[in-house]
């Protein structure tokens, strides 16, 4: 395997980790992204960030797995804009079912 392929299964791995484990908070993120891409038409984590305060117990990296749902389409890019990311490039998204 290659280590593109094994770092997409590793990731993946911890996503689902995530689904299970922060279910009631990915849920509540996911509410707040369609909210806001209705307004605006597009959404991204930095958006979300924006809006919300992770819980104390909750790792930063949850935040991965917000937009791993079948509701948003990626459509773009942009640089995420909370300091310890270093400005990475991170995907904007609008909803699905307006593709």
């Amino acid at each position: 395997m290659s280590d593109l392929a094994m770092g997409r299964v590793l990731r993946d791995a911890q996503l689902t980790l995530f689904e299970r484990r922060d279910t009631d908070f990915l849920c509540h993120c996911r509410a707040l992204a369609v909210e806001i891409a209705r307004q605006r038409g597009t959404v991204c984590i930095n958006d979300i960030r924006a809006q919300l305060r992770l819980p104390a117990e909750t790792h930063p990296s949850v935040l991965g797995a917000v937009f791993r749902s079948k509701k948003f389409t990626a459509v773009g890019f942009t640089e995420a804009t909370h300091k310890a990311a270093h400005a990475r490039v991170v995907r904007v998204y609008k909803l699905a079912e307006e593709n």
